[in-house]
């Protein structure tokens, strides 16, 4: 199987290979991310990122998938500034896990393992990820309650996709992020959830939706994509500086 989007060598975290390991974050910690358009989301965080990020649904193989759009085309994250920092009042929890991930066992308890590719991983500057006698440092305590967390929510996000599914009410949309000066960038192959179709549920729907605790991300998602007009702003102030970029090469 393919790794998870962003993940390239995942291993357990180990007392023993990982000791004298430290972790550096630094203030390029999310450069990782600077090519990616789209970035996974959890109805948990809905309503903390909605006004920034309009959340949609991506088609997946079994099940849509719920998204925060970050890019108006692929290859491009408008949040990522040029120095690798995040440029937004919210950031995903996808992205302030890694390099962190849970990973499964068989028959056994999930594990706490650690992307061995990224840069900030490394024996010299940072917070230690173990003491010298092999106890859990601080950081990696935060990693594995933000790891846990994240997994029970993905599992809850999985199954209010799927009921969304379920109940038809997905319908594929083209995002339109136009901008002040009327310049119009549009995004397709997404799904978001459809008005008339949610407002012509039945009652017996409505109820699944409330005793699930779906309804409220529902609406969320739906504030959420006032949000693709200040994509189309940044992606128009971002272009001088681009191009500015470019010039002084």
């Amino acid at each position: 199987m393919s790794n998870p989007l962003f993940y390239n060598k995942i291993v357990p975290l180990d007392k023993g290979a990982h000791r004298d390991i430290r972790l550096d974050l630094g203030k390029d910690r999310f450069a990782f991310a600077r090519t990616a358009n789209m970035v996974p989301a959890l109805i948990d965080e809905f309503g903390a990122a909605l006004a920034h990020l309009p959340i949609a649904f991506l088609p997946g193989s079994r099940q849509p998938a719920a998204v925060f759009v970050t890019g108006l085309k692929p290859g491009s994250n408008l949040f990522v500034d040029a120095k690798g920092a995040w440029d937004a009042q919210y950031v995903p929890a996808y992205l302030r896990r890694y390099p962190f991930i849970m990973g499964d066992v068989p028959e056994g308890e999930p594990i706490l393992c650690v992307d061995e590719a990224f840069p900030g991983l490394n024996p010299k500057t940072g917070d230690r990820l173990f003491s010298e006698g092999g106890d859990l440092q601080p950081v990696v305590q935060q990693a594995l309650d933000l790891a846990v967390n994240y997994k029970n929510a993905a599992t809850r996000t999985d199954d209010f996709c799927a009921t969304l599914q379920q109940m038809d009410l997905l319908s594929a949309v083209t995002l339109d992020a136009k901008a002040d000066d009327g310049e119009s960038t549009v995004v397709h192959g997404l799904f978001v959830v459809d008005e008339k179709a949610f407002d012509s549920l039945s009652a017996q729907a409505l109820g699944t939706l409330h005793e699930k605790r779906y309804l409220k991300p529902i609406v969320q998602h739906l504030a959420s994509l006032g949000a693709i007009v200040r994509l189309g702003e940044r992606a128009r102030t971002a272009k001088p500086a681009a191009a500015r970029t470019a010039k002084s090469i």
